[in-house]
């Protein structure tokens, strides 16, 4: 895997995981009202929640696995044709 397909999956991981995690803290239930002396809600999951739980957890632990590598694979890697040169800021006097 290069390291441009390895940020694109991360970007992919990310935009799973909010996502689920989306799911899992709000649209996770299905609302009936019930109307008559007084109103009545009732609350139903709709997903599994503890399924949905592992599912967020196992996206997150990848997103942690791939990030750890991608730091290991940046530190063996060296830029190439670069100079850093300090008098491209610019100094006033």
């Amino acid at each position: 895997m290069t390291i441009d397909e390895a940020l694109r999956w991360m970007q992919t991981l990310k935009a799973r995981h909010t996502e689920l995690v989306g799911l899992r803290n709000k649209n996770a239930t299905d609302s009936s009202r019930y109307f008559g002396d007084r109103e009545v809600v009732v609350e139903k999951p709709i997903y599994d929640v503890k399924a949905l739980d592992k599912l967020v957890n196992q996206v997150a632990k990848e997103l942690r696995k791939l990030d750890e590598s991608i730091k290991k694979t940046n530190v063996l890697t060296q830029v190439i044709s670069y100079e850093k040169d300090e008098a491209a800021l610019g100094e006033l006097s």
